[in-house]
């Protein structure tokens, strides 16, 4: 029996699942994130997690696939920025945590695993597919021909970094004015912050402050920049999810009209499909199992 272990790296949570070959997920485990990174030598840490981990299979796994939530380089050898874990930035964390734990590593970025998991809930895989999944901030995947697109240098699907006109805002990514620091999971909670009244939390802004003009904007930009990506890409699918599309009365026929009304006709406008991810806790997992098979098998 043939094992890969998917590890999805959170700032809260870093959740391990590993998959045998008949697709069968068989162990899973999570831990908080601080319990290894915070530690004098965070990837030694991970290295001694991961080995416990492989202490609770009968085989060794074929290989480990990681899920990071920052930038890598184009061959996803080296980490250039991991804001939460800034030990780790600018290192060779694939080749370095393969000779630690003596099993092979790849990684990619985590929404790439999440949009690859909901791929596989089709019925069959789109030539372009785009993934868009906003929680504290924007989320971005492009798979084009079989494979992800990571660009010339390997930050490619950054589109919470463009820049949005008359926005001045400061981005944790070091600019000024990035899109999402208006339109995502971080601009919701600070708007909660000034307007949101008890017994209501930020959870219930969709639902009791759905129509406050700044709410309205926000979902007048998303459907924005979600249209400039597809009218630039004409994928055939559009994967939305993320924690902040998953709340309570999220509009989603609203967010779709928005998207649709900037769509370039006839095409995309006729021809994209749009479905929201099932997205759990594992799915991140899930995803970073399956591309380990596919790395490794």
């Amino acid at each position: 029996m043939a094992y890969y272990l998917g590890i999805d790296i959170g700032g809260t949570n870093t959740r391990l699942l590993t998959m045998n070959d008949e697709l069968v997920f068989v162990l899973r485990e999570n831990v908080p994130t601080a319990s290894w990174s915070t530690t004098t030598d965070p990837l030694a840490s991970l290295a001694t997690l991961i080995s416990a981990h492989f202490e609770k299979l009968d085989e060794r796994p074929r290989g480990v696939m990681l899920g990071l939530p920052g930038t890598l380089s184009r061959d996803r050898k080296k980490v250039f920025s991991l804001p939460f874990i800034q030990a780790l930035d600018n290192r060779e964390v694939a080749n370095e945590l393969s000779q630690l734990i003596d099993c092979p590593v790849a990684m990619d970025k985590d929404v790439n695993h999440l949009h690859y998991w909901d791929l596989h809930q089709l019925d069959s895989m789109p030539t372009v597919g785009v993934g868009l999944y906003l929680g504290t901030g924007m989320g971005n995947s492009i798979w084009i021909n079989d494979d992800f697109y990571h660009g010339a240098h390997g930050s490619s699907g950054e589109i919470g970094h463009i820049p949005w006109l008359n926005n001045t805002l400061e981005c944790p990514c070091g600019k000024s004015g990035c899109a999402e620091t208006l339109t995502s999971g971080s601009f919701l909670a600070r708007w909660a912050k000034t307007h949101v009244q008890a017994p209501h939390t930020i959870g219930d802004v969709f639902t009791h402050y759905g129509d406050h003009p700044e709410i309205q904007e926000f979902i007048t930009r998303l459907g924005m920049i979600i249209a400039s990506e597809m009218n630039i890409l004409d994928p055939e699918h559009l994967f939305l999810g993320g924690g902040v599309i998953g709340m309570p009365d999220f509009p989603k026929e609203q967010l779709e009209r928005e998207i649709r009304k900037h769509l370039r006709g006839p095409q995309p406008a006729e021809g994209l499909v749009i479905t929201y991810s099932l997205q759990t806790g594992d799915t991140g997992c899930q995803g970073a199992c399956l591309a380990a098979k596919r790395v490794f098998e």
